[in-house]
């Protein structure tokens, strides 16, 4: 009697234990799914930077697709200057916590790469001539901040090695 009471409870043991397996497996199966269709953080960060630069630029920013394609259609015919939907003042904020957020987690070199990418996306977009004018001023200065940048990171490397050589004998 004892041996068939072992054999049940190691059988329904080890039913319990796949149902588990199976549970834990879906569950992480779903949390993989959600988080792959979440868009990266730095996704997010070179949307926000391009919607700052459409609002420097005066543009609204459409993220519907079919509207796209609609605008870029307009486009074609003639450049066409929508009026920027007024982002209120805690948008304004919101977004640029989420961006001062994300340059302070992540290499200036990182950040840079993927303001580089934003404005070489916006550069495809039909602009008006100040518009384009904007763009590339805008552009001149993100180059002037990265050659900043890369003296002072030139500097601190001299410094270091100095101090290497000259304080470690």
């Amino acid at each position: 009697m004892k041996g068939i009471e072992n054999k049940l409870s190691h059988q329904f043991q080890a039913r319990k234990q796949a149902q588990q397996k199976d549970q834990y497996q879906e569950g992480y199966k779903q949390e993989v799914l959600e988080v792959m269709q979440q868009p990266s953080e730095e996704t997010q960060y070179k949307q926000l930077f391009k919607q700052s630069l459409l609002a420097q630029l005066g543009i609204s920013d459409e993220k519907d697709s079919s509207k796209e394609a609609k605008k870029e259609a307009q486009a074609e015919k003639a450049p066409v200057e929508k009026q920027l939907k007024q982002e209120t003042p805690q948008e304004k904020e919101q977004r640029v916590a989420k961006m001062k957020e994300y340059e302070q987690k992540h290499s200036f070199d990182k950040v840079y790469k993927l303001k580089k990418e934003a404005l070489q996306e916006l550069k495809e977009i039909n602009l008006t001539d100040s518009q384009r004018e904007k763009l590339t001023k805008l552009e001149k200065v993100l180059d002037t901040e990265k050659k900043d940048h890369d003296k002072q990171k030139k500097k601190r490397e001299i410094r270091k090695w100095i101090h290497k050589i000259f304080c470690t004998e």
